[in-house]
């Protein structure tokens, strides 16, 4: 899902790079041991001059000087502000550096994510970029390659990227999140459309009340946040600390608060002070844009209202349309599509892509066993089950107990068997694949056709997404 466009309007560079084909990727990647990081240190030593080594604090403005060069775009402003970020060390930057030059960097963010109330850490590649003098060597694929071995090493599961070159990174072994994108509509439209249905609201319950929040609210939010998130597939975990910095940052323009009044409590509107009920939900606005929405389950009709006030403000600050950045499976798209609007996917925009890579296969099956044991338990799947995996560079078993699930080596070919491509087999782990139309599509070759059934239940396809908050550019 693409986040709006910065305030600087900067044009991403959209570049795509084939590999030379006098070289290759280096052939002496080392251990994940020796790639660890620490302050200034050579990572990696590349056969046709250069090198790749961590950041310092001192290398900050050469990156700022490659990444403006690079992505055509005034970035120092929100370059300076992710200093701040809870967390951050100059050393989560790798650097392509020759003859004293910096061709290519790239910033390891660590994170952790929820994933149907699983924590999981993932890898953010933020800021991934070559100059484009460079794009045809091999540069970019030795830093990627070493940008995956260290997350991994260092304990990421799940790498994520926001790549302005989306075919180059499904080149290398990538795939595109599935349900990425947006809905836009006319402002005045989705609204006629909310009010003419808004006397059979007001007869269910009486209506919450919106208004913008205070920042002593914080905690209200956090908690709205914590409690929708977790349940989701993607969205980070974020502590206080780094609540105060998203916030600080100023990347959006308001915070809607709904607020359950107290029975007969006033209606403060936006000069009152205090919470006058229960938190129901918040939505965070950048221009016409909800790029981020969360509301408690027993306040259903906290969504309606939130988007109903972001579109009466978008009216008053002469916005003609609304969009919502919120997750694909979200009611309120197709209320939009409804009242004359339209579902705007990545894959048809010319943006940056949402992409995902699994570093950690094995771990990422251990991690999840409660979700594949609930749906094995809800689909009536046997256990134990064994299901063999075989891409062109590995064969894996996937065992399935009543108080395991791991993935090993296969030593022989089990009576339930897949042959697919990795990137295809990474996406079915990670509920990143339509299973029936990969396998119409020759994508997956089954031992029979009973397994699909298995498959679906165990790896059920989950809609990815990550609040364009944390990718906003200021």
């Amino acid at each position: 899902m693409s986040a709006p466009a910065s305030r600087n309007h900067g044009k991403a560079d959209r570049g795509d790079a084939e590999s030379s084909p006098a070289s290759g990727p280096s052939s002496h990647h080392g251990n994940g041991r020796s790639l660890l990081r620490s302050d200034r240190t050579a990572v990696r030593e590349l056969p046709y001059g250069g090198r790749i080594v961590t950041a310092n604090a001192g290398d900050h403005p050469l990156i700022v000087q490659l990444l403006t060069h690079a992505r055509q775009a005034a970035i120092a402003d929100d370059f300076q502000s992710r200093l701040d970020e809870p967390g951050y060390r100059p050393s989560n930057r790798l650097l392509v550096n020759r003859d004293k030059a910096l061709l290519a960097h790239v910033h390891l963010a660590s994170h952790i994510a929820w994933f149907d109330g699983q924590r999981i850490p993932v890898v953010k590649l933020e800021d991934f970029a070559v100059l484009p003098e460079y794009r045809s060597s091999v540069y970019d694929r030795d830093l990627l390659a070493a940008a995956e071995q260290i997350a991994a090493a260092e304990g990421a599961v799940v790498g994520l990227v926001l790549a302005d070159r989306p075919d180059w990174f499904e080149r290398q072994g990538w795939s595109s999140l599935r349900g990425q994108g947006h809905t836009r509509a006319n402002a005045r439209a989705v609204l006629a459309h909310l009010d003419a249905h808004e006397g059979a609201r007001k007869r269910r319950k009486s209506p919450l009340h919106v208004r913008t929040w205070r920042h002593f609210e914080l905690d209200a939010v956090r908690s709205v946040y914590e409690a929708t998130a977790s349940g989701l597939w993607g969205p980070l975990f974020r502590s206080e600390e780094v609540w105060q910095w998203l916030i600080g940052r100023k990347a959006q323009d308001q915070v809607l608060f709904a607020v359950d009044p107290l029975p007969g409590a006033p209606l403060n509107g936006d000069s009152g002070i205090g919470i006058t009920g229960e938190a129901a939900g918040y939505a965070v606005v950048r221009g016409s844009a909800i790029v981020e929405m969360m509301t408690l389950s027993n306040h259903p009709s906290a969504r309606v209202q939130l988007l109903a006030r972001a579109c009466r403000d978008a009216i008053d600050r002469d916005h003609h349309s609304i969009s919502l950045y919120t997750p694909a499976s979200d009611p309120l798209h197709e209320l939009m599509v409804t009242a004359g609007g339209a579902w705007i996917s990545d894959r048809r925009e010319s943006g940056p892509r949402l992409m995902m890579r699994l570093l950690s296969p094995e771990r990422w099956i251990e991690r999840c066993y409660s979700l594949w044991r609930e749906r094995a338990q809800e689909a009536n799947v046997p256990r134990p089950t064994e299901i063999g995996f075989i891409t062109p560079d590995a064969a894996h078993l996937f065992t399935l107990t009543r108080r395991s699930a791991r993935l090993e080596p296969m030593a022989t070919r089990p009576v339930d068997w897949v042959e697919c491509s990795r990137a295809t087999f990474e996406s079915l782990l990670v509920g990143n694949l339509a299973l029936s139309e990969a396998v119409e599509r020759g994508e997956l070759r089954l031992s029979s056709p009973e397994l699909a059934g298995t498959l679906a239940a165990v790896f059920a396809p989950r809609l990815f997404w990550q609040s364009p908050l944390e990718f906003m550019r200021l």
